[in-house]
């Protein structure tokens, strides 16, 4: 066998030897994932996954001590954003976002704010995950260095990379992950993409063969898959699991805010979903609103500045319970949430999957 074959059937390992119940990774949805969702993803046969982002270095570090103590033994994963820190402020010119404060007026919310700091440091937040040492850690919007996968490994941490394409699922591979999680254009919340922003990004079923065909370690197929037969339509093209974040959104341990549930199940949309980069700076898929609509074509200052300007807008809209001003961050599929426990949601899945390899299909 050769070294590639070798190194990839070694690799390939870190998912097998997971032992799950299904081959299922709970998306690390960063301010609705809580620790709760991420234990009982973990008692459901799954990975549980928490989206630790813009989350402090100690309330990182209490999660991860609370999920260790919950999860039963069970492999779980914390995500972390890979982001600039704008550490003395950002200066911006008013007209830039003129359109956001006639938003702001019209909503009665008065002047737009200017804060000083915008998310949490990135370095104290890795530091933290290293100290805590989960058993595996993920990354998006951006790629650390080897020498920072090789510190993880030091300490039997596991480590994905977040792609979009070809290219970055090489520069994942190149630095040394333990696997690559693919995303599909069809996937809610944040792009992942770091060489060019303002790529749009590939369906995941022509991704999935387009990465698998150049990479030797495991393939995490993101975007857009609700059910069973995407289960297995992804693992037949060659991934080694899934990640499913809108599958779990209305899960009944989902820290969803009324608003936001109201905004995905409620009938007050359609379930169309689009591309934005107005709430936050960065590309994100999420159901149409009127603020959607509204900042389509708008100059916006970068991630995460743009979303600190926006932060009082979406609370307020929150604690009315109003879905038309927050960001309603869902995949394509939307329609197809399940308002169930992750536990019942999980087992759904797998007589799902059961039925697809009753088909002729047992090798999935």
């Amino acid at each position: 066998m050769c070294l590639g074959r070798r190194l990839a059937k070694m690799s390939n390992n870190f998912i097998q030897d997971l032992n799950l119940k299904l081959p299922v990774i709970q998306a690390p949805m960063a301010g609705v994932t809580k620790s709760a969702m991420v234990i009982a993803s973990c008692r459901s046969g799954i990975v549980g996954s928490l989206g630790a982002g813009m989350l402090k270095p100690e309330d990182i570090r209490e999660s991860i001590k609370e999920i260790k103590s919950e999860a039963e033994g069970a492999p779980f994963n914390i995500n972390l954003f890979v982001i600039d820190h704008y550490g003395n402020g950002y200066d911006w010119d008013d007209r830039e976002v003129a359109w956001l404060q006639q938003y702001y007026q019209e909503q009665s919310l008065g002047e737009l704010p200017r804060p000083k700091s915008f998310a949490p440091v990135f370095k104290e937040q890795f530091q933290a995950v290293l100290e805590e040492a989960p058993p595996i850690v993920s990354f998006t919007f951006g790629i650390v260095e080897a020498s920072d996968v090789q510190e993880c490994h030091r300490r039997s941490i596991k480590v994905i990379g977040t792609a979009t394409n070809v290219l970055e699922a090489l520069e994942w591979e190149k630095v040394g992950a333990d696997a690559i999680c693919v995303q599909g254009i069809e996937a809610g919340g944040h792009r992942g993409n770091f060489l060019d922003l303002d790529d749009p990004g590939t369906g995941l079923f022509a991704l999935i063969p387009e990465v698998t065909s150049k990479v030797n370690i495991p393939v995490i197929a993101a975007g857009g898959v609700m059910d069973g037969r995407g289960i297995a339509a992804a693992k037949i093209l060659g991934a080694s699991a899934v990640q499913m974040g809108t599958a779990f959104l209305a899960s009944h341990e989902a820290a969803l805010p009324e608003a936001y549930k109201k905004g995905i199940t409620g009938g007050v949309f359609s379930h169309e979903t689009t591309l934005t980069n107005a709430f936050s700076g960065r590309y994100a898929r999420g159901v149409k609103n009127s603020f959607t609509e509204f900042g389509k074509g708008k100059h916006v200052l970068p991630y995460p500045v743009q979303n600190a300007l926006t932060q009082p807008l979406r609370k307020a809209s929150t604690q009315k319970g109003d879905p038309d001003h927050i960001s309603l961050w869902a995949g394509q599929g939307v329609n197809k949430v399940r308002q169930k426990k992750i536990s019942e949601i999980c087992n759904e899945l797998r007589l799902e999957l059961d039925k697809v390899k009753s088909n002729g299909l047992s090798k999935l």
